[in-house]
């Protein structure tokens, strides 16, 4: 380090010393010590030494127990010290592209909510691409520590192999044929897959003897020598005899590195007998496991298939040319195999050359997608092309990057243990007794790796699912297909009952008490969603009608003030505007959503959303007084759908209508792209022509409606989700008393306030009855995460209209609770009356006519066409005045009466 950087340092501690400044900001400046003893400065806050040289951790930072952010990212640290038994403050730590060969045992000292950045460390080299992305530390620390001992390791030679493309181009067929090429292909018989068909075989591959893939115990045998002399460094002697007692396995030397680029890779093999003879052309032979997994070709199953495209595979697209649509084809199927599977290879099969053969632009495929390893024309019938695909995939598993993958012995047993269960699923408690490792954080990162192996599926993030574990990716992607070819549920336009599973699926497969998990997970692929307001009513977004003939809803929205937004694809997956209704189903206005669209409201606006497969655009108009907020909702929603699939920038462009008087009037306004619009911005100009009109348009009044300062989502809408899948567990809870639905309501409430930065507590001291007595678990809640209090939620039950009930809670939220006068409170109110509807009306009744001390009622008002979609959940708002602030009561009175 230069002197002159020293005294900059220098200079910069001084100032925070003299001034007290909780940042010090030391980066870039080439240090590899701190210049001045910082010890006493424990009023920092911040600290950030990246970019500079330091080799070792500065032990003076281990002194500052307030540090809550430190930055010590791009130096060459190959350690971190810190002091065991003290307590540290915290909060981010960066210790990205370093020299860390392991990971620092002195992060056990801190908190586990401490963020800690580590991309680009040796430790994380040869990770598995299941790793990939982990910001779970810990979760890798298990992993490299389960691969401490070389008899605890076993590498994994094992693969997909994922058939996708059309129905009826003979995927099935050609996997028989794989499998067997003996098969006896019969013509017209061969069945059609409706789903997912998973599968499994074994085929010898022949890898490199590098270290990646080869141990020496176990392949020797298996050894190959390739005959092509490049791969011979020093002699050729053909007499020379390779066994095990004469062959030692050495590195090569320094002095031979020269002669071979791939030296560090490949095994050489040096004979006692003639030490200056190296070989390095050794290959071994290893049977590698294969899964099939055979896709439906059925274009209403494509949106589903999205989920289970993954890494570790190799793709097999596969056409036949009596179709005149394999452009469009491959169009589709190459973008989604590039996004969803890291740019894994794939093989594009023309079957059925036996019938007839048709040629296509293959080059322009191959400049456009690089991971197409090849074309190849089959038949199944006669067996042509069979054994040159067999080659060419077994010339991508080859040079699969996982292939030799290292796994701890113990995380493979659970493997082999879950395979002899012989189930389909199992709930977690047995998963942790198959595992036994007592640790429920290291059973998580067991199970969390096997998902993401596709051994199982699970999902231990959602409260619904989170008891299941999924042994038989069949047996949930067959009930899911079973659902959506059922002939009954397509004839009611994708509507179905809960109960309805019982006739569409096979009870001694399927019992009833898994129902709610299947439907939860449908839910959490985005298949479906349950309406809201109804206790077991479901939608299949891709089974609805295709359009509705409603020309007033579409002639509302084509007034001039209406905003007016458009996505261009160059590449379009399936199943976008389904996703968009499933998420957005708490804003679907009544019954006005189909196949290709959908009307979405909030209290002040409302909006349209169409999807047009023909263009490959995505058209939104917002009318109303708060347009901003509604769609930037909408916008957000696609934008994280977007991300979901992978798509990239290149895949699609966003335009904003034109406002100049001529579009303003206009059905089809000019629309500017957006990134066009902020470029402008960038370089200061202010105005833009419009090419209908040639009018000047003002840059920022024209992007100034499509910005609020209401973009989060309302609260209500949390609460009345969470009711409608509290609703759905009624039979569950029919037996809980008051205090127990609270709890189990505050469980699901609170996977949605923390994503949105919120936390519920319980407030067993806040607030008293009439009685002057604690009310124990009764209400919710719900701060930031500084501890600022944004609302609460007060629960009751309540079967007739007892209006003691009711004044009790009401007066208890409005007054007990309510000291700082919050904006908005909730109640809930847990309904198994005979006759729901009828109790709803008389509830409504008496909150206009209650009479509260201190309390000045306005008005309350019926909400639930806004916020339901049935009858059985109902939203009113009563709107009142404390201390002359206006303020209001979210009432959500839910129907659990089975």
């Amino acid at each position: 380090m230069s002197e002159k950087t020293i005294e900059i340092a220098k200079g910069r501690i001084q100032e925070a010393k003299t001034n007290k400044l909780r940042f010090l900001d030391l980066s870039g400046l080439g240090l590899n010590e701190i210049p001045i003893d910082i010890s006493d400065m424990t009023y920092l806050l911040d600290i950030n030494l990246s970019y500079n040289q330091f080799l070792v951790y500065p032990n003076v930072l281990s002194k500052l127990y307030n540090l809550q952010h430190l930055n010590i990212s791009h130096n060459s640290l190959t350690d971190i010290v810190l002091d065991e038994g003290k307590y540290y403050s915290f909060k981010s730590i960066n210790i990205s592209y370093n020299l860390l060969n392991h990971i620092p045992s002195e992060f056990n000292y801190l908190n586990k909510n401490v963020e800690i950045i580590f991309d680009n460390n040796p430790f994380l080299k040869g990770l598995p691409p299941e790793f990939q992305g982990q910001e779970d530390l810990s979760y890798i620390s298990f992993y490299l520590q389960s691969l401490t001992q070389r008899d605890n390791i076993k590498k994994l030679f094992e693969t997909k192999l994922l058939l996708v493309g059309k129905g009826e181009v003979g995927k099935t067929t050609l996997i028989k044929v794989l499998k067997n090429i003996n098969y006896d292909v019969e013509i017209g018989k061969e069945n059609t897959t409706h789903g997912i068909d998973v599968n499994s075989f074994e085929m010898d591959v022949i890898f490199p003897a590098n270290k990646s893939f080869y141990n020496r115990h176990e392949d020797y045998d298996n050894l190959i020598f390739l005959s092509d002399p490049k791969y011979h460094m020093f002699h050729e002697e053909e007499d020379v005899n390779f066994n095990s007692e004469e062959v030692l396995y050495e590195t090569i030397s320094e002095e031979y590195a020269h002669f071979h680029s791939n030296h560090e890779d490949f095994l050489e093999l040096r004979l006692s007998s003639q030490p200056h003879y190296i070989r390095s052309d050794a290959f071994f032979k290893k049977p590698v496991k294969i899964n099939t997994w055979d896709f439906g070709g059925q274009e209403i199953l494509y949106s589903t298939h999205q989920f289970f495209l993954t890494q570790r595979s190799v793709y097999i697209l596969v056409w036949e040319p009596r179709s005149d649509t394999e452009e469009e084809n491959f169009d589709y199927w190459l973008n989604t195999i590039q996004r969803t599977s890291n740019g894994s290879s794939v093989i594009i099969v023309m079957n059925k050359a036996d019938v007839r053969i048709k040629n296509i632009d293959e080059n322009s495929y191959l400049k456009k997608f690089d991971n197409i390893y090849g074309f190849i024309k089959v038949s199944c019938f006669t067996k042509d092309g069979i054994t040159e695909l067999v080659s060419q995939i077994k010339d991508c598993i080859s040079k699969l990057p996982h292939i030799g993958d290292k796994l701890p012995i113990s995380w493979d047993n659970v493997r082999v243990k879950l395979k002899e269960v012989n189930k389909d699923y199992i709930d977690y408690r047995e998963f942790k007794s198959i595992c036994s490792l007592n640790d429920l954080k290291k059973d998580n990162y067991i199970v969390s790796y096997l998902n993401d192996l596709g051994d199982i599926i699970y999902f231990d993030d959602d409260y619904r699912v989170s008891n299941l574990v999924i042994l038989n990716p069949d047996w949930l992607t067959n009930a899911i297909y079973e659902l959506i070819h059922s002939l009954s549920i397509q004839k009611n336009n994708g509507l179905f009952n809960s109960k309805d599973l019982k006739e569409c699926l096979d009870a001694s497969i399927y019992p009833e008490d898994k129902y709610y998990e299947i439907l939860s997970l449908m839910e959490r692929f985005e298949i479906c969603f349950k309406v809201i307001g109804s206790n077991n009513l479901y939608v299949i977004p891709a089974l609805l009608e295709a359009s509705i003939d409603n020309e007033e809803i579409k002639k509302s929205f084509l007034v001039p003030e209406a905003l007016k937004f458009q996505i261009c694809y160059s590449y379009m997956p399936s199943g976008l505007i389904e996703r968009l209704i499933c998420r957005m189903n708490n804003y679907l206005e009544k019954e006005l959503f189909w196949k290709f669209g959908a009307v979405f409201n909030t209290e002040q606006s409302r909006a349209l959303v169409v999807l047009n497969t023909l263009s490959k655009t995505i058209d939104v108009s917002v009318i109303g007084e708060i347009k901003g907020s509604l769609y930037n909702i909408i916008s957000h929603e696609i934008h994280q759908i977007h991300r979901d699939l992978k798509l990239l920038p290149i895949d699609f462009q966003e335009k904003i209508a034109c406002n100049c008087n001529e579009c303003s009037e206009g059905v089809k306004p000019y629309m500017f792209i957006k990134d066009v619009l902020n470029k402008f911005l960038n370089k200061n100009r202010k105005e833009i022509d419009c090419q209908f009109s040639t009018e000047k348009v003002t840059i920022e009044k024209l992007l100034l409606g499509y910005k609020s300062s209401k973009t989060e989502r309302p609260l209500i809408r949390d609460f009345v989700e969470a009711f409608s899948r509290l609703q759905g567990r009624a039979k569950m809870i029919e037996s809980f008393s008051e205090d127990e639905r609270n709890i189990y309501f505050q469980d699901l409430l609170r996977p949605s306030l923390i994503s949105r930065g919120f936390f519920s507590n319980d407030q067993t001291q806040r607030g008293k009855s009439e009685s002057e007595r604690n009310q124990g678990e009764l209400d919710i809640l719900i701060e930031t995460i500084g501890g600022n209090a944004i609302t609460f939620f007060e629960g009751f039950n309540l079967n007739s209209l007892k209006k003691s009930v009711i004044d009790i809670h009401l007066k208890k939220t409005l007054l007990n609770y309510d000291y700082n006068g919050l904006t908005e409170k909730f109640v809930g109110i847990y309904c198994e009356a005979s006759n729901f509807v009828s109790l709803a009306e008389k509830y409504y009744k008496y909150c206009n006519e209650i009479e509260i001390n201190d309390i000045k009622l306005i008005s309350t008002t019926d909400l639930s066409s806004t916020y339901v979609k049935a009858s059985e959940i109902k939203v009113y708002r009563t709107s009142y005045e404390r201390s002359k602030t206006k303020l209001n009561l979210y009432h959500i009175l839910v129907n659990l009466k089975l």
